[in-house]
């Protein structure tokens, strides 16, 4: 995935679940870059906020990767708990996340929003969903 943003060289964006924009998402972030270390929690938000990637103010055809480990999805019992490694390397100066959230609901997820903090996913960035019927 590679975004259109500028602002830095990495964006973070925003994961959310059956289109749900209420305050029912915690994050948790674990973030680090070869010379720094960074660590934050989030309540109350109105998404999950993590996985980086690379933006428009990257090297040119530098991408980055992140997968969505979303437990217990079909459940109706629990909140969703979501593992998201992701990382990228900007040309030598990369970055490496272990981020995960929550959504406080007990709805089984149904469709899966990602957003960005500004512009688009660039050309040539692709999803694909994998899932475990229990």
């Amino acid at each position: 995935m590679r975004g259109t943003g500028t602002a830095g060289t990495v964006d973070y964006y925003a994961l959310t679940f059956n289109g749900d924009t209420g305050s029912n998402y915690s994050t948790h972030r674990l973030d680090g870059n070869g010379s720094t270390a960074y660590a934050q929690s989030s309540s109350s938000g109105t998404s999950i906020l993590n996985f980086c990637v690379p933006n428009a103010n990257t090297t040119a055809g530098i991408f980055g990767a992140a997968i969505f480990d979303i437990l217990d999805y079909a459940a109706t019992t629990k909140n969703k708990t979501v593992r998201v490694p992701s990382g990228a390397d900007t040309n030598g100066g990369g970055q490496v996340n272990f981020d995960s959230g929550a959504w406080y609901s007990t709805a089984a997820v149904t469709s899966i929003g990602i957003s960005v903090p500004a512009g688009n996913f660039s050309q040539y960035s692709s999803f694909a969903l994998y899932g475990i019927k229990g």
